[in-house]
């Protein structure tokens, strides 16, 4: 009883029970739909082999055995086996036919006649099928195909001519997906293509955005309120919409080449680069600019009264300061980059490139393979983990808070450094800008097989508006509440991460949000299908699916922001208001959740964008009436022919809707800002 009585008397840990709530709510969400890929990568079926049959006499189709190596080969007999030990003889006992003996008793499941059969042993599931050509000039009845039961083996009676596919179903615990996987020539260049364009976008936008953030951040200069809103506007556009109009201008027949008479295209790895490092500098500016705000201004002036010079302030104060913020942009750009489908797939139809090469293993009805598709994504997952844990790592073991909430003034820059910043961020914003020009420009002209004329006209938008207004709806209610569920899961469990210091919960709940950031948003979607495809909780093809998958995918661009902003307010604050006598969930929404407001609205800026663009997962969960902008202007976008003054205007649409709202918040949050 005094067991009992002290238990009771236990106040409850309300973040801690929050916490695990959100743990069993991301495994369900996260890691059930996905299981089956890790599985299937770990998982291979046993095998095939086609056996072709002329006369009634027996050969091995060339290249047609997977797993199954031929031991013998003779007209009237054939023997394959298989690394695990399983033996499969043919013999042919007369003209039409055979018996197929195992190396343990085959169990027919019935007797069948027909085209196909079924026998199972305790390690195989063997489909053998029937394939005959017919004559066309003398068209006869297809030969019968039975199966009977007789002892250890099966009795064929088949086609003298034709073929005969035995295809083993059974799926056994095996690395050698992995080991084929590496072995591929394909898989290898796709994985190295994939690493390239990761690390050399990150280097670019970290080039580009880092500077151009820092002399946002410490210089006031006209302009400046209206040059942080055009940066946010420039992630507006569909990603994949840039690459469409880059290849129309610079492509081997693009505008541009074709105007200066140049040999030379942008379709290939190094265009896949470009338009990435335009569409994510952003992302990492906002991110920076965040951290570079933030920084405590009397740290800088304490080391300039000790002696130290501007230089060795800066890189002994203000960056280890900031390397939150820079590290995670940079950290959300690379996994960005390394996950992007849309741009290799419009860009450079033949790169050979990770996501593309799953999304093509998984769709591909005429050969593709799920176990390859599998093993690809659980090797990007062990990637994208590494750089995860390595961002973490550098965090953890350093303190980057102040205690002074303090902000720091502005300078006012000399002629020359003005007209550096105005060069630089000019240069910036206008190749940023340059796929919406070009967008806005065609949107007005008339399309005729897939080629742009000059003629004018207003059809593009007339079309859009009678017809396609429910996709407008549609993108915006998805986003919107999206945006609303991570707004509040990104603030929480980012303190919970932060602040609780749970060796448990914490890495798993962090580990587990950002999953979804980093799984190609195809293979993100089939799990999602396959998840919420069955009773109880059906939601395939309806405005739900589409919700949740944007609210999973996007949580991580909340958690990080909210994340970086909350590394910088000193646990002080907080220990100061509970020794007055705060409770925890006063001292959460009184203190700390305004002062991590600003980073957590540029999160919530990115994943109303974002879910507004994203397309990968779209692609595969919507279903009418509920299709999104992103999949009307992607269909128009790819489709031979199509008219891409449609999908120009619905991007038209799409910017203007989101521009108004973006400059109000970025100029009131952005432009107010010291």
């Amino acid at each position: 009883m005094k067991g009992l009585a002290f238990l009771s008397a236990r106040p409850i840990d309300g973040w801690r029970v929050f916490s695990l709530l959100c743990l069993v709510g991301a495994i369900f969400l996260v890691i059930v739909p996905q299981l089956w890929i890790v599985v299937s990568a770990f998982y291979r079926e046993g095998g095939s082999f086609t056996i072709q049959i002329r006369g009634g006499d027996l050969s091995v189709v060339r290249d047609s055995t997977t797993d199954f190596v031929v031991d013998r080969e003779d007209p009237d007999l054939i023997v394959l086996s298989r690394r695990d030990g399983i033996r499969l003889t043919i013999a042919r006992l007369s003209p039409g036919v055979s018996r197929i003996t195992a190396s343990e008793p085959l169990d027919l499941i019935g007797t069948v006649t027909g085209t196909r059969f079924d026998a199972k042993s305790k390690n195989t599931d063997l489909r053998i099928e029937q394939t005959v050509a017919l004559n066309l000039f003398a068209p006869t009845a297809p030969p019968t195909f039975e199966a009977t039961q007789d002892e250890q083996s099966l009795l064929l009676r088949h086609a003298k001519k034709g073929f005969l596919q035995v295809h083993d179903r059974a799926k056994q615990f095996s690395l050698q997906n992995f080991r084929d996987f590496i072995s591929r020539k394909t898989s290898l260049q796709a994985l190295w293509n994939s690493i390239i364009v990761t690390v050399l976008s990150t280097v670019f936008v970290g080039v580009i955005a880092v500077p151009l953030a820092w002399l946002v951040a410490r210089y006031q200069f006209r302009g400046r309120s209206a040059l942080i809103a055009l940066i946010t506007m420039a992630s507006v556009s569909p990603p994949f919409l840039g690459a469409y109009v880059w290849r129309l201008l610079l492509g081997a027949n693009g505008l541009i080449t074709q105007a200066l008479g140049m040999d030379w295209s942008i379709v290939g790895l190094h265009g896949v680069i470009w338009v990435i490092v335009w569409l994510l500098y952003p992302l990492v500016f906002l991110m920076s600019l965040d951290s570079f705000c933030a920084v405590d201004p009397t740290l800088r002036e304490s080391a300039l009264s000790l002696g130290a010079s501007r230089r060795k302030s800066f890189w002994t104060i203000e960056v280890p300061s900031c390397l939150p913020g820079v590290l995670t942009g940079l950290y959300m750009a690379a996994m960005a980059a390394f996950s992007d489908f849309g741009t290799p797939y419009i860009i450079a139809l033949d790169l050979v490139i990770l996501p593309k090469l799953i999304y093509t293993e998984f769709l591909n009805e005429t050969g593709g393979k799920t176990s390859v598709a599998s093993t690809g994504a659980v090797l990007m997952l062990v990637i994208a983990t590494t750089f995860l844990a390595m961002q973490r790592l550098i965090l953890s073991g350093r303190s980057f808070a102040s205690v002074s909430t303090r902000r720091q003034v502005l300078s006012t820059p000399s002629p020359a450094v003005q007209g550096g910043i105005y060069l630089f961020a000019g240069t910036v914003v206008a190749l940023a800008f340059t796929p919406h020009l070009v967008v806005l420009i065609t949107s007005f002209l008339e399309w005729q097989a897939g080629t742009v004329t000059v003629i004018p006209t207003w059809a593009n938008y007339q079309t859009l508006l009678s017809h396609q207004l429910g996709a407008v709806w549609v993108s915006l209610s998805t986003a919107g509440a999206a945006t609303v569920l991570c707004l509040f899961f990104g603030v929480t469990l980012s303190y919970v991460i932060v602040r609780r210091n749970d060796r448990v919960i914490a890495p798993l709940l962090n580990g587990i949000v950002m999953t979804p950031y980093i799984i190609p948003g195809t293979v993100f979607a089939i799990g999602f299908i396959l998840a919420f495809n069955q009773d109880p909780l059906v939601l395939t093809g309806t405005w739900f699916i589409l919700t949740l998958s944007y609210f999973v995918r996007l949580l991580p661009f909340a958690l990080k922001t909210s994340e970086a902003a909350l590394y910088q307010i000193h646990p002080a604050l907080e220990d100061a208001a509970l020794s007055l006598g705060a409770r925890r969930f006063q001292v959460f929404t009184g203190i700390v959740a305004p002062l991590v407001f600003s980073g957590t609205l540029t999160g919530m800026i990115l994943v109303f964008l974002h879910g507004v663009n994203e397309l990968s997962s779209t692609i595969l969960l919507y279903r009418p009436p509920w299709t999104p902008m992103a999949a009307v202007i992607f269909q128009n976008t790819i489709s031979p022919g199509a008219n891409f003054g449609y999908a120009a205007a619905m991007a038209v649409l799409m910017m203007v809707i989101l521009y108004l709202p973006l400059a109000l918040i970025i100029r009131k949050t952005k432009g107010n800002a010291p």
